[in-house]
């Protein structure tokens, strides 16, 4: 009964963390606008970036990664199953908050933040190299594959657990997933906003 409850407990805390709809509470109060129907549609810091402003979209970013943090900070030290769950329900509670009739983002920057927790010198690394990358080709996917697979390839050479790396992988194969359940709805609002999706969006 004890397992039950402490599985419970955890899996409601990462969700409701997770489930803070930053991106959508800033194109609310910043410009009046529903991130879900603007942009590429998508409840997260790269649409608020191009749609709210790059202030704000930068404002996001910390926020989810720091919600992703605070869940992995919480459960760094408990079995290797509850802090899986957390993950899981972190990325789920992003994924679909219920505040928003379960329509959320990716859980990018929240897997981001639980990986940068566990693995902080990995994450250096990862994002300095990722920074370079930035200033060559301003651009969001190579950035992003670079900050990811620095990370995960570097944390085991300083010390970071097999079995835990494999936790906070498994958060960015649910974001993964996500994506891929989102992609017709992001493409009707992409077309009708006409968001460019190769150069990053149509507005800023």
């Amino acid at each position: 009964m004890a397992a039950l409850w402490t599985g419970v407990s955890t899996a409601l805390v990462a969700y409701v963390l997770g489930s803070l709809p930053t991106a959508y509470l800033v194109g609310r109060l910043a410009r009046g606008i529903d991130v879900r129907q603007a942009g590429e549609g998508n409840v997260g810091a790269r649409n608020a970036f191009h749609e709210v402003g790059h202030g704000w979209g930068l404002a996001v970013f910390a926020v989810d990664i720091a919600k992703g943090a605070a869940v992995a900070l919480l459960y760094a030290r408990s079995p290797l199953w509850q802090l899986a769950l957390a993950a899981g329900f972190l990325v789920l509670g992003h994924a679909y908050p219920v505040w928003l009739r379960f329509v959320g983002g990716k859980g990018l920057a929240c897997a981001g933040g639980f990986t940068i927790a566990l693995f902080p010198l990995a994450a250096l690394i990862g994002g300095a190299a990722s920074g370079i990358v930035w200033l060559i080709t301003r651009r969001f996917l190579p950035t992003l594959v670079t900050v990811i697979v620095l990370t995960f390839v570097a944390a085991p050479f300083l010390g970071g657990e097999l079995l835990v790396l494999g936790v906070a992988l498994g958060g960015f194969l649910l974001v993964a997933l996500k994506r891929v359940i989102d992609e017709p709805r992001m493409r009707r609002v992409e077309a009708r906003t006409g968001w460019d999706r190769v150069h990053g969006g149509s507005s800023a």
